[in-house]
Formats: C-alpha cells, sequence, structure tokens
C-alpha cells in the first residue's frame, strides 16, 4: 500500500517542537508523522520553566486542538495549513534488532521503519535538531535533516 502524490512525509522528532512550537506552519502541504514517544518525551517538559516547558505545553495544546479534527491516530488534515498530522505508535525492528529497544531514539528510527512500507522511501524525511540521531539514521539509510525555523522544507 504505497501512497504517491507530491506530498512528503516528514517525522518529526521532539527536538524540533521544543526548539519551534510553530513549526508545523514550515511544513505546509506535506503530511508531518509524530512518534508516539514523542508525545511521552513533551510530557516530561511540559512543568519546566522556561522557553522549554512553554513549547511543550503549547504543542501540547495544539494537538488537543486538533483533535476538533479527527483522531491523531488516523491523522487529521488541518486545512488552513494544508498538513496532515498523525500519531503513530506502531514500530518495526526488522533489519534494525540490534538497536536498544529502551533508547527513544531508537523508537523513532523503529517507527520509521514501520512507516516505509506505506510511503515511498525518498518522500519520508526525519527532521531533528539531535545530531546523532541524524548521524545514525543516515547510516540506517534514513533521510534526515535538521530543522531551521527559515528553512523552505517544500521543494
Amino acid at each position: 500500500m504505497s501512497q504517491k502524490n507530491d506530498r512528503k512525509v516528514f517525522v518529526v522528532d521532539t527536538s524540533v517542537l521544543l526548539y519551534d512550537k510553530n513549526c508545523f506552519d514550515n511544513f505546509q502541504g506535506n503530511d508531518i508523522i509524530l512518534p508516539l514517544i514523542v508525545l511521552e518525551e513533551l510530557d516530561k517538559f511540559k512543568t519546566r520553566e522556561g522557553i522549554l516547558g512553554e513549547n511543550a505545553r503549547y504543542v501540547n495544546r495544539l494537538l488537543d486542538n486538533y483533535r476538533e479534527f479527527g483522531s491523531l491516530h488516523d491523522g487529521v488534515r488541518i486545512e488552513e495549513k494544508s498538513i496532515s498530522v498523525k500519531v503513530e505508535l506502531n514500530q518495526k525492528w526488522d533489519n534494525i534488532q540490534s538497536l536498544d529497544k529502551n533508547d527513544n531514539d531508537n523508537l523513532i528510527i523503529s517507527t520509521i521503519n514501520y512507516i516505509k512500507d506505506f510511503y515511498e522511501n525518498n518522500l519520508i524525511t526525519l527532521i531533528t535538531k539531535d545530531i546523532n540521531l541524524r548521524v545514525k539514521a543516515d547510516s540506517l539509510g534514513i533521510q534526515a535533516n535538521d530543522y531551521y525555523a527559515d528553512y523552505e522544507f517544500i521543494e
């Protein structure tokens, strides 16, 4: 079941959401997937003071508001931003069994490994501020980019 269209799939890491609470605006015209572990990580930041706590709370409220448009499990389409947002809980450990299943970065990688079955591989990009996660993903054949608030994601 491979989807063929011009929309790209961006798997967004916690580091991006904490860095730029409005990051979804920069993915217009594309699909955003949040691995479930990202929500778990966000939850750990919500009680912090300062910008990290503020951004974690903002993103949590934003996702809660998106639920008005449907289920995050199935994917929610936000028409005015031309994005869809989905929380993915499934994982696939084929060909990455040697990775520690208790490591959050590896859980993100296993989620990407799962969604590769549903999208053309070249349409999936991990977006993260975490250098080590980008390097690890690249070594496993997963396209990974840094996030810049002024970066143009649509080619």
